[in-house]
């Protein structure tokens, strides 16, 4: 567990040397020196911080609960048996792309992983830094609320979720074909990426009396009629249907969560998010994330819905904290939340052992 802990320190120190402003710029070096130079320090750290979390992610070795069925079915896929895997085709590519390139003699599976574990940390770490006004305090949530950890199982639906964070920036730059083609080509590695292709247009919404109305009521029939949602989400998702994941699921952690960044959204609502069509997006994907916790337990590993609308709370948290206006009480709420992060991953790497997650004990190829 400790090699988790000491990562997470590090990374997050890493990340407090970055300007929470973000220069860029299209000069060069000699037209504007000062705005070149914070360019290249800002996205040196940034560079550090991917290859440490990298380096750990890709040299893993039997460290995550699907570890070894990922392993199955590479050499599934190897021997031309697709039928018999349920991953979808884009993935099954990549595998056999690779399998091609280095041969088949069993350790393939390492270089799989490498690739996975590459695109998918950059782009989580992409969408950070385009996304926050403050990096530091939104990597240090990223890492302790344990996104970066969780990224060691479900490889697939993880590399699917940090292209649909990443994506977003289109959305804002009203680039839609070029948001609509990242979630296309990312949904044939996991296809429960495409709610987002409805989802995150919807976020731009501003809220009117109507569409209240019609929230509150999709909400209250997803309570009302489950079996109909099931058989809805079937008919997209048919190879969850009385799996193994096909049960009820409730995560109070994220519940609570959602609900306290809702209160507080909404107690700093016209400082923070009424002129902010960034903002109002984020505070619009937390209602969503409410909605799928609390109305969807019924629903097949709700979280992996869940977790394409929560996360963007690692924006708005540190955007209601920059809001106060006593920088004594800033930096205390910050070195609070830290503080309490650290805690929680330490639970939640230490649970990992006995809730099927498996990240300890860790063990990678290079020294075990």
């Amino acid at each position: 567990m400790a090699v988790y802990l000491i990562l997470a320190a590090l990374t997050i120190g890493i990340a407090f040397l970055t300007d929470n402003e973000w220069i860029r710029t299209d000069k060069s070096f000699f037209e504007n020196p000062c705005q070149s130079r914070g360019y290249i320090k800002n996205n040196a750290v940034l560079a550090l911080i991917f290859f440490l979390l990298f380096s750990m992610s890709a040299t893993r070795i039997a460290v995550g609960g699907d570890y070894w069925s990922y392993t199955d079915i590479f050499s599934l896929l190897a021997q031309k048996r697709d039928a018999s895997v349920a991953t979808e085709f884009g993935f099954n590519l990549l595998v056999k792309f690779i399998q091609l390139l280095f041969g088949f003699d069993g350790k393939q599976y390492i270089i799989i992983f490498a690739i996975v574990a590459f695109v998918t940390i950059f782009f989580f770490l992409k969408g950070l830094r385009d996304q926050s006004d403050d990096f530091a305090i939104s990597f240090a949530l990223f890492m302790l609320l344990g996104y970066y950890a969780s990224s060691y199982n479900s490889i697939r639906s993880y590399l699917a979720f940090a292209v649909a964070f990443y994506s977003v920036k289109y959305i804002f730059k009203r680039e839609f074909w070029k948001f609509f083609l990242l979630v296309i080509l990312a949904s044939t590695f996991h296809i429960s990426i495409l709610i987002v292709l409805v989802a995150y247009p919807l976020g731009l919404i501003k809220w009117k009396p109507w569409s209240i109305a019609v929230m509150s009521t999709l909400s209250a029939s997803l309570l009302f009629l489950p079996k109909v949602y099931r058989r809805l989400v079937f008919l997209v998702y048919p190879h969850y249907e009385n799996s193994i994941y096909d049960v009820v699921d409730i995560s109070y952690f994220n519940i609570a969560r959602c609900i306290v960044v809702l209160i507080v959204a909404i107690i700093l609502y016209k400082k923070v998010i009424k002129d902010s069509e960034k903002y109002r997006f984020y505070f619009n994907m937390n209602i969503f994330a409410a909605i799928v916790y609390i109305c969807c337990s019924f629903l097949p590993v709700v979280s992996r819905i869940g977790y394409y609308f929560n996360i963007f709370q690692l924006i708005l948290i540190p955007a209601f904290i920059d809001e106060i206006p006593k920088k004594w009480l800033r930096v205390l709420l910050k070195v609070g939340l830290i503080v309490v992060g650290f805690a929680y991953y330490a639970y939640f790497i230490y649970s990992s052992e006995t809730n099927g997650t498996r990240l300890i004990p860790y063990f990678n190829w290079v020294i075990n």
